[in-house]
């Protein structure tokens, strides 16, 4: 069988009853962050504009826009979706494929309205497809695909949310293959598309063109079987891996295990130099004034992304090392309005940005995340404080709780659904296997307190 083949079969025959509980759960955790992210993140301006696009389509309402109270085909309400929900860079991501949900969970449960899917029919597709988009990036992102510019989670991401679709559409394993198939033709991202609003509508591309592929592939149309393999296939053009073999899992061994959930609104890789900011300024008492430098020492992916030492809008300032140094050092919260316009101006925040210096080791590698950074704090009387950092709290090997999950989700929410709507949605997500059509969650997160004014976000 060829790899497109293998995937479908695995598709097809995987559900539930080989699945452990604490996958499930786990799942569970990332479509409350995901839509959670998506009610908040129509509130931004990315999203508002893609209202307004997704609105002049005039297409046939089959599922619900998120945040704005009004409906559009499946493959359009679900790149709106997934747009939103990757707006506020809430987005969670798993390593070493730097695979995010936002293209996928909006995605999934966007289809599964248009269906009537049950809630055991989402998770299953939600844990499926992020498989076959992952598998393939735990290879090819740090393979040569991010060092060519690829962004492999919107590429790779495209052939997961195909596979997503084909198993809530319940196709069989030679439609589900066509669609696999298809997906390689379409969708994609670019590494250097960071910190502008193409890397945030890059992930619902990836959720319309799945879709997309899943639909046509139902019609009858399909793909090279064997394009996913061997020299200028697929995973070549992407990485230069014209060999590559994938071993999809099942039980506990399944990447949505190996995501970690952000806290901060602001690219991944950013997320642990925070926690360890923090700590460092707590242990030690700083203060902002005090602190003469402060010096971050990393590899050679990291000015690749994040390479915006004066952001001139909120998009750069969530992919800038000196915004995101300055704003911890001076107390912010880290929370959305540290990326607010407002904070790009606070005097505060820009009297410490020319203190932060980025030091660059090529000998530590090309892997996107990469081991660890180290911090260097130097204070104006000529102490200085160091600190590696490893792990974030919300990463894989320390995960947020399901309590400290549903804490982010009402901060996202809070405001935006009605108190009673948000606790019916909260506990659906919490009970999804249990949900046996998924229309009315969906019709709630549509329904925001504020759609009126959504567009003007």
């Amino acid at each position: 069988m060829t790899i497109a083949q293998q995937l479908a079969h695995y598709v097809v025959t995987t559900d539930l009853t080989q699945i452990d509980p604490e996958v499930v759960d786990r799942a569970k955790d990332l479509c409350i962050s995901s839509l959670g992210s998506a009610v908040l993140g129509a509130r931004m301006k990315v999203s508002g504009t893609m209202a307004r696009y997704v609105r002049a389509q005039g297409s046939t309402a089959e599922a619900s826009v998120i945040g704005f109270g009004f409906g559009a085909s499946a493959q359009l309400a679900a790149m709106l979706n997934c747009d939103s929900s990757h707006c506020t860079e809430l987005e969670d991501v798993a390593w070493p494929e730097a695979q995010y949900t936002c293209c996928l969970i909006p995605a999934v449960f966007t289809l599964g309205e248009k269906l009537g899917s049950s809630g055991r029919d989402v998770i299953e597709a939600v844990i499926v497809g992020f498989e076959v988009a992952a598998r393939p990036g735990m290879a090819l992102s740090n393979g040569g695909a991010a060092a060519r510019g690829i962004l492999s989670c919107a590429n790779v991401g495209t052939l997961g949310v195909a596979a997503a679709a084909s198993k809530l559409m319940k196709l069989d394993e030679q439609t589900t293959c066509a669609a696999i198939t298809l997906a390689a033709s379409v969708g994609g991202g670019l590494v250097r598309q960071t910190g502008s609003s193409a890397h945030v509508i890059e992930a619902g591309f990836t959720a319309r063109d799945g879709i997309m592929a899943a639909e046509l592939a139902a019609l009858g149309l399909g793909g090279n079987p064997s394009i996913l393999e061997g020299k200028a296939g697929y995973f070549d053009a992407l990485g230069g891996l014209p060999d590559l073999a994938l071993s999809p899992g099942t039980g506990s061994d399944l990447r949505v295990m190996a995501v970690g959930q952000k806290k901060y609104p602001c690219c991944y890789m950013l997320q642990r130099i925070i926690d360890c900011l923090k700590d460092m300024i707590e242990s030690n008492g700083i203060v902002a004034d005090a602190v003469a430098e402060v010096r971050v020492e990393v590899n050679a992916a990291f000015p690749a992304i994040m390479k915006y030492p004066e952001p001139h809008d909120v998009e750069e300032a969530r992919f800038s090392l000196p915004h995101v140094v300055g704003a911890t050092l001076v107390g912010e919260p880290m929370g959305v309005s540290s990326f607010s316009e407002a904070k790009l101006h606070d005097p505060a925040i820009l009297a410490q940005r020319g203190k932060v210096r980025m030091i660059v080791h090529d000998e530590w590698g090309y892997d996107q995340l990469g081991a660890h950074d180290r911090i260097t704090i130097e204070l104006r009387d000529g102490s200085r404080i160091e600190a590696v950092a490893t792990v974030a709290r919300g990463d894989a090997s320390n995960p947020l709780s399901r309590a400290e999950t549903l804490e982010k989700f009402d901060r996202c929410v809070e405001g935006l659904l009605a108190p009673e709507v948000q606790a019916r949605v909260a506990s659906d997500l919490e009970t999804l296997e249990t949900i046996a059509d998924v229309r009315r969650l969906m019709r709630d997160l549509a329904e925001t307190t504020d759609v009126a004014t959504a567009e003007m976000a």
